[in-house]
């Protein structure tokens, strides 16, 4: 049935400005114009691999289906349009915008010229503008220097082991969720200020190296029973709660985890969460 729905749904259009149908397999560079009508929009299933430069708009909901590839240049900048319902259906996994993967992402940002992916608009008071980048059984996909905000999660991975470096996820609900599965490499990364930092569920093991996740209002990072990521030098600060799991008590990496407002909670016992 999913891959009936995938041969209907690559019949949806990749639309680029002027809504005119363009050419697929192509790289597409764009603009940096700031004026946003005038920017090349991308949105509905890719049927061939894409590679984006300069400045484009996500329009709506993106899907990058099994055996294609999308690529980000250096300097990319997505201006992603707040909505609240999507055009790919039944193909998603949030009703707000959202890039889902189940092929390659390679976001190819570097310190110089990180990808950017910015709000068309400013968001409304309150609320998480779009859903991020979902990855769900995607394949040999990297994120480097980029940088994501306001999305209901930074970066979803479903099943999913991505390269996540020197990226910078700021004020979204969830930084990074790894579940089901994912073993994401987090190397070098900045998350911060949103609801929470890093959660890892559902045997999911993360490596994760040398990253910040710093401000969130819960945890910075959250590890079910059955998950245990690999952590060194990281810096766990300025959370409501610096490490959230299951013990046992020598399991947690106290020494990467100080100023938060509790640093350690262990999950099933008097005072922590069932």
């Amino acid at each position: 049935m999913r891959k009936f729905l995938y041969l209907l749904l690559s019949a949806l259009t990749l639309w680029f400005g002027g809504c005119a149908q363009a050419p697929l397999g192509l790289t597409v560079v764009a603009s940096a114009a700031p004026d946003l009508d005038k920017l090349p929009r991308v949105s509905g299933v890719l049927t061939a691999d894409l590679v984006l430069e300069g400045a484009v708009v996500l329009a709506d909901d993106l899907l990058v289906p099994a055996g294609i590839t999308l690529t980000l240049r250096p300097g990319t900048v997505v201006y992603v349009v707040p909505s609240d319902s999507t055009k790919i259906d039944p193909e998603w996994l949030s009703s707000a915008t959202e890039l889902l993967v189940r092929g390659t992402l390679r976001s190819e940002g570097t310190a110089a010229h990180p990808v950017l992916f910015n709000l068309s608009r400013p968001k409304e008071e309150g609320a998480y503008a779009w859903a991020g980048l979902l990855l769900d059984g995607a394949t040999d996909s990297l994120i480097r220097h980029t940088r994501i905000e306001h999305a209901e999660q930074g970066i979803l991975c479903i099943n999913s082991s991505p390269e996540i470096r020197d990226s910078e996820i700021l004020a979204c609900r969830y930084g990074i969720i790894a579940q089901q599965r994912s073993a994401p490499s987090l190397i070098g990364n900045l998350i911060e200020g949103g609801e929470a930092g890093v959660f890892c569920w559902i045997e999911s093991h993360p490596l994760m190296l040398d990253n910040r996740i710093l401000n969130h209002n819960e945890e910075g990072l959250f590890i079910d029973r059955s998950s245990r990521p690999r952590l060194q030098g990281n810096r766990i600060s300025g959370n409501g709660i610096g490490i959230a799991l299951h013990g046992p008590v020598d399991s947690a990496p106290t020494d990467q985890v100080r100023g938060n407002q509790q640093d350690v909670r262990l999950l099933g016992l008097p005072g922590g969460r069932p």
